[in-house]
């Protein structure tokens, strides 16, 4: 019991009492040293803050960059693209120029993109007279023909449907058509294959109103026409109807 007496209470050498960071410490200077800390984090922001100061004002192993130790920009109700990622635009292809600026196409920067989603900002579009402004509160869907009962809908109709959601990609005709030419093209993947984008399109399928319909036994084809100014249409096989659900 002298022994153990005489342990706990003799008086630390110089060499224990360091507190340098490279030497042993104290075990009671330690201890008081973690109430200290703890009673500091506890007191909420403003030890917090001092803290994240002096990270950012001595840093360790390089120096602090802008954007450490200044306050970013505000938050956005509609998200947009880092002010670095401005060099990643779609190469726009207008025909005829200023004589029919609508007519054109947009290609993908595939050789800036990672992954397999397209971002919607940057999705390939062809556009034969340019951009619909389509209200979606007067736009109707018709379905008619060789069909028992033919339907319109507007789009507060189609919204209580339930909808599906589908990952697949879109492919334009004319895609990779520079490949055609006669002397190869120096110019990025992009603008040789970049009429094709993935993303994930959420929709009613085509197949449930069809069916509402109900489309003739003898009818064989499906011809879709767009509402824009140009009046688009493209033709396709029913037989293809199982897709279409």
């Amino acid at each position: 019991m002298k022994k153990e007496s005489v342990i706990a209470h003799r008086r630390p050498t110089s060499h224990e009492s360091r507190n340098d960071g490279h030497e042993p410490v104290e075990r009671r200077a330690f201890l008081a040293r973690g109430v200290r800390v703890a009673g500091a984090l506890a007191a909420g922001g403003v030890a917090t803050t001092a803290g994240a100061q002096a990270r950012t004002s001595e840093p360790i192993g390089r120096p602090a960059l802008p954007w450490m130790t200044t306050e970013g920009t505000p938050m956005r109700g509609y998200g947009q693209p880092s002010k670095f990622e401005e060099p990643v635009q779609r190469l726009v292809g207008q025909n005829f120029g200023k004589l029919a600026a609508g007519y054109g196409a947009s290609f993908t920067p595939l050789q800036s993109l990672n992954g397999t989603i397209t971002p919607n900002g940057l999705h390939f579009e062809r556009h034969h007279n340019g951009v619909p402004g389509i209200d979606p509160a007067r736009h109707k869907l018709l379905i008619h023909g060789l069909v028992r009962k033919p339907l319109a809908f507007d789009v507060a109709a189609l919204m209580r449907y339930p909808m599906v959601s589908r990952t697949c990609f879109i492919e334009c005709a004319a895609n990779s058509f520079r490949n055609t030419l006669p002397k190869a093209q120096e110019v990025p993947c992009g603008a040789i294959h970049g009429l094709i984008s993935c993303s994930e399109w959420t929709g009613l399928p085509l197949g449930v109103l069809l069916n509402e319909a109900g489309v003739d036994a003898g009818a064989n084809w499906l011809l879709a026409e767009g509402a824009d100014s140009a009046a688009m249409s493209r033709s396709i096989p029913l037989a293809k109807r199982s897709t279409m659900s």
